[in-house]
């Protein structure tokens, strides 16, 4: 029994060390992306190194289990490659051009909660609770903060076409897992669909007619960028988020993901100098808070080793956990 506790005990702390490394990923994502394309690298370089490393890296998973995957899947991996892969990651890496790192973190993992419930609404008619229509407005309240903020021009000067961009990515996600969720398609599988499809349409266009910046690049930011692009946060984010909400709980997981908006703001100012007014500090603080109230539990609390019931995911990551 002692031995069975303890083994619990160990498996819970490597969960909030999961759950706190894909937080960490979340926070610095936007603001070390921000750096390189604003410097030396292009858009569509960091996009191919983080679709074309993770695709290599999970296409043995879709070779090795064709046969077992239905052809309604293997068609819906296209429209669904756009939504969490290529077009979700495009929209966030060329918005960063534009906009700080801190509005990326805010307006993704900060918006996203808000956007899978009001589309499980919409299409699949999940009701809403009065607690996730409160997290919600909070939420909304943020995001309009921010964009007031942009149109003001109290951040950078191009800021409201990135925030536009972020917004429609944090949209992509929640429609992908949104879909995985009600559809029962299992995490690996769908980030498998999604890196390989995404890894096949982007290679044509970044061949032929895409603009490079690896000329001008030193290797060592090719090779580190590689490293955190396509591994760490085309991959072991995913994996982490997954072991996270297993072990400690979804919830547990959805509040520690809390972080990411406020934190996003400090490694913004740190790496890369952007710069933060007054109303964006309370836009993402109120993000925050709904982002805390949304995955608070309504009742009882949910039990660690309880199955995840909810999806997290970060903008710099994949991740999807059924009910």
């Amino acid at each position: 029994m002692l031995k069975s506790a303890n083994g619990r005990r160990t498996t819970v702390v490597f969960g909030y060390i999961a759950a706190l490394a894909a937080v960490a990923m979340n926070v610095v994502y936007p603001a070390i992306t921000r750096v390189s394309v604003t410097a030396t690298l292009t858009p569509a370089d960091l996009l191919m190194l983080r679709l074309g490393i993770s695709g290599l890296i999970f296409a043995p998973y879709l070779f090795w289990n064709a046969s077992t995957i239905p052809r309604r899947i293997w068609i819906a991996g296209v429209p669904l490659s756009f939504f969490h892969g290529w077009g979700m990651a495009a929209c966030v890496i060329f918005g960063l051009q534009f906009a700080p790192a801190s509005h990326a973190a805010a307006l993704g993992p900060g918006a996203l909660s808000a956007w899978i419930a009001v589309l499980g609404f919409l299409v699949y008619r999940i009701a809403i609770s009065t607690q996730k229509f409160l997290a919600i407005g909070a939420i909304i309240t943020g995001v309009l903060l921010i964009l007031v903020g942009s149109a003001k021009g109290l951040s950078t000067a191009n800021s409201m076409t990135g925030d536009v961009m972020f917004l429609a990515a944090s949209g992509l996600a929640a429609a992908y897992l949104v879909y995985v969720q009600q559809n029962r398609i299992s995490p690996v599988l769908g980030v498998s669909l999604v890196s390989t499809y995404s890894a096949v349409v982007l290679l044509p266009w970044y061949l032929l007619a895409a603009k490079s910046g690896f000329s001008a690049a030193s290797a060592s930011e090719i090779i580190c960028q590689a490293v955190f692009q396509g591994i760490l946060s085309g991959c072991v984010v995913f994996l982490a988020i997954n072991y996270a909400a297993q072990t400690i709980g979804s919830q547990t997981t959805g509040m520690l993901f809390a972080l990411v908006p406020a934190l996003g703001v400090v490694a913004s100012l740190l790496i890369a100098k952007d710069p933060v007014s007054g109303i964006e500090w309370i836009a993402i603080f109120v993000i925050s808070g709904g982002v805390v109230a949304g995955a608070w539990p309504a009742g009882r609390s949910t039990s660690p080793q309880a199955a995840a019931d909810g999806v997290i995911v970060g903008i710099g990551g994949r991740g999807d956990v059924r009910q």
